[in-house]
């Protein structure tokens, strides 16, 4: 039975925000994409095109989202623990479906269908690993041994391997700040931070083995000062190394847009009609909306549809060009305000798993609204991750307010709850 008397306890602030930032979406997809259908409308004479379309769409979604919102609001989040395993077991039997039998769409094969609907395993993935990985850490009560890391490095990498297959670079990397954040959260040994500091700069600087050569010889020194186990020194001098020797076959894994599309990210002007397209007039939409923007629906680049699919993932670009800085200054607050609350939940949860639960939830949206943003201003490459609440696709937005569903029950249930 559902008890209202635990609303009281919920978080305002992080409401508040959900909501604005659904709302920004819904304008945002509306003004990105009712011209663009309006135009074909005319063309085809209004032969069953409605300029509402997407709109419409995504409208359906956030009903099913904000379900799923009030369905993990009022659970018990505890009871997740419970379903962890099936639901891992159950995100890597989608993941395998859609290798199998997805079908394709912009170069990607990431999408299953049922009917007329039709739906991304790899979002739903990323909720159900943030449950599977709070499970093993409350499990462990925290992670105070780097050998305690191969298990959760496991439950990553099996859903990992399979995104990046499709390929999907963007999710993937959303997996490991996941699980990067996570790890931070509940370690109890300065040498785990060691080891996953170490490699990302290997992977850095792999491309120039004689500088690599020196923070290898640097990195050992940092284990001699802190008097590392023999363990220790292994893992993370072994993780380095592999890492080095890792980047070439990474490299050769990803599909030639992918390459391009890391290249042009240093020098969008070498690519200015190919891969660097999407950065350059993004930067034009952001720029020309100067302090206060163009208006509403008065964006030329996003009326005129000058950044293809611009409703997608860079739908910050027509905040930036219809509402200028202050615009995209308020969403980014409410970005922050959103994150500041969750590490608030998890801060003054009730249990272990309750906290670890908010940090996984807090570092997936981190992710998501630093990359995003950084993509569409060009100082991040382009890696196909949507703005949370904000762009269009269905899965990413009911999963979303799923999560907000379950931080809002961590915040419900701080307190026992009198009668």
């Amino acid at each position: 039975m559902i008890n209202f008397r635990l609303l009281k306890n919920s978080d305002m602030a992080l409401w508040i925000c959900a909501g604005l930032l659904i709302l920004i979406g819904f304008l945002s997809i509306y003004s990105s994409t009712f011209a663009m259908l309006s135009r074909k409308a005319a063309l085809a004479a209004g032969a069953g095109i409605d300029p509402l379309l997407f709109v419409k769409r995504h409208f359906v979604s956030f009903l099913m989202g904000a379900a799923g919102l009030c369905f993990f609001c009022y659970m018990d989040y505890n009871n997740l623990k419970k379903a962890a395993w099936p639901l891992y077991g159950l995100m890597l039997f989608l993941l395998l479906i859609v290798l199998a039998a997805g079908f394709e769409s912009y170069g990607a094969q990431r999408w299953l269908g049922i009917g007329p609907f039709s739906f991304q395993p790899s979002e739903i993935s990323k909720l159900i690993l943030i449950i599977a990985l709070a499970k093993y850490f409350e499990d462990k009560k925290g992670i105070r041994h780097i050998t305690e890391l191969v298990p959760a490095v496991l439950i990553m990498g099996l859903p990992f391997l399979l995104i990046f297959k499709q390929p999907d670079l963007g999710t993937a990397l959303v997996f490991i700040a996941i699980t990067v954040g996570m790890i931070i959260w509940v370690q109890d040994n300065p040498m785990i931070l060691l080891l996953m500091a170490t490699p990302i700069m290997s992977a850095l600087l792999s491309f120039h083995l004689s500088i690599w050569a020196i923070f290898f010889i640097i990195t050992a020194g940092l284990l001699l000062f802190g008097k590392a186990r023999i363990q220790e020194w292994i893992a993370i001098l072994g993780a380095n190394v592999l890492t080095v020797l890792a980047v070439p076959f990474i490299w050769g894994m990803l599909r030639d847009y992918q390459k391009q599309r890391l290249v042009t990210f240093l020098d969008p002007s070498a690519d200015p009609f190919g891969a660097g397209y999407h950065t350059i007039q993004s930067l034009i939409a952001i720029g020309s909306g100067g302090l206060f923007g163009r208006g509403f629906l008065m964006g030329t680049q996003t009326q005129l549809q000058f950044i293809p699919q611009q409703w997608t993932d860079f739908i910050f670009s027509v905040i930036g060009e219809e509402f200028g800085f202050v615009g995209a200054m308020v969403v980014i607050i409410l970005f922050g305000v959103m994150i500041w609350r969750a590490m608030h939940i998890a801060m003054n949860a009730g249990d272990f798993y309750g906290s670890i639960l908010a940090v996984g939830i807090a570092f997936m949206m981190l992710f998501h609204f630093g990359i995003n943003i950084a993509m569409t201003l060009g100082i991040a490459p382009v890696v196909g991750i949507p703005l949370p609440f904000i762009s269009f696709g269905g899965t990413s937005l009911i999963i979303n307010m799923c999560a907000i569903g379950i931080l809002q029950s961590i915040a419900m249930r701080r307190e026992k709850l009198f009668f």
